[in-house]
């Protein structure tokens, strides 16, 4: 079975690489955008390789990451940082301009940038320039993109890639005292309004809210009051963490709005929604922030 990865644990896996003096390599960088599930997770993804000092290969930005980017301005810098820093002219760089002109917002935008890739040696016919304004095109390159993935088999990395994360993230975090996970935790609570209003496209699940929920409940159900029925693969209680305003109704990724549940409890509360067992799991919560 393989475990997908949320934003959260994307943004920090490249972190932990950077602090690891490791670089992602190309199939750990697949499995990342394999992950993202809109353009604004893309953009944020994109900006921490450029944060982290990531340069990843030409071959990644060509066929992968391109198909992704949503935004003609951003191909368009992206295009031109591509074309200054891959000198060899015996490159593909097909895709950059086919995929400017799916993002171009006229005919006669599109038709400049057929002229544009006939100066790299590109011969793109000038039908091309009729694909302008083509953003469904792009979501079916996403899904091809995604489906290719699968079909050859890269798809097999990921599991093993995710155990790599798992060991740097435990690791990591056994580094951290709870009462200065909590204290991290809050200080960026009261710092994230205006990032929330920017990110509202972003359904963020933190990993650092997870770990906190996890770790405060130190292996017994908050609901139930009995022990995880299981370790997972990893040795830690298997204990699924529960957003007690749920995020698709407005609820916050907070410390105050979090318990860690077994599983059975956990599928009582989403089919029952008993309001006493709200009340349970309200008053366990608020203790997080005391």
């Amino acid at each position: 079975m393989i475990t997908p990865m949320d934003l959260s644990e994307i943004l920090l896996y490249l972190d932990l690489l950077k602090s690891a003096r490791r670089t992602p390599d190309r199939n750990e960088l697949n499995m990342m955008l394999y992950y993202l599930g809109n353009y604004v997770e893309v953009k944020m993804f994109y900006n921490k390789l450029k944060e982290n000092d990531f340069n990843p290969p030409f071959g990644f930005f060509n066929g992968a990451f391109i198909h992704f980017i949503e935004e003609y301005d951003d191909l368009v810098l992206l295009k031109n940082k591509i074309l200054q820093t891959q000198r060899n002219r015996r490159r593909r760089f097909t895709t950059l301009f086919t995929h400017q002109i799916l993002l171009s917002k006229s005919q006669v935008q599109a038709l400049n940038i057929v002229k544009e890739a006939r100066e790299y040696g590109i011969k793109l016919e000038e039908s091309w320039a009729d694909k302008f304004d083509s953003i469904w095109l792009i979501k079916n390159n996403q899904l091809a993109w995604k489906e290719n993935i699968i079909q050859l088999g890269h798809h097999n990395h990921f599991q093993e890639i995710y155990q790599d994360f798992h060991k740097l993230k435990q690791s990591y975090f056994e580094s951290i005292p709870l009462n200065l996970l909590k204290k991290s935790i809050l200080k960026k609570e009261s710092n994230t309004v205006i990032e929330k209003i920017v990110q509202n496209k972003v359904n963020d699940r933190s990993v650092y809210i997870k770990e906190f929920a996890r770790r405060n409940a130190n292996g017994i159900c908050q609901l139930c009051g009995k022990e995880a029925p299981f370790k997972d693969r990893y040795g830690n209680p298997f204990l699924e963490v529960h957003h007690i305003e749920y995020l698709s109704k407005g609820g916050t990724d907070t410390i105050d709005n979090v318990v860690a549940l077994c599983p059975n409890c956990h599928r009582k509360i989403h089919i029952l929604e008993f309001e006493e067992d709200k009340k349970i799991i309200t008053k366990k919560a608020f203790l997080n922030i005391k």
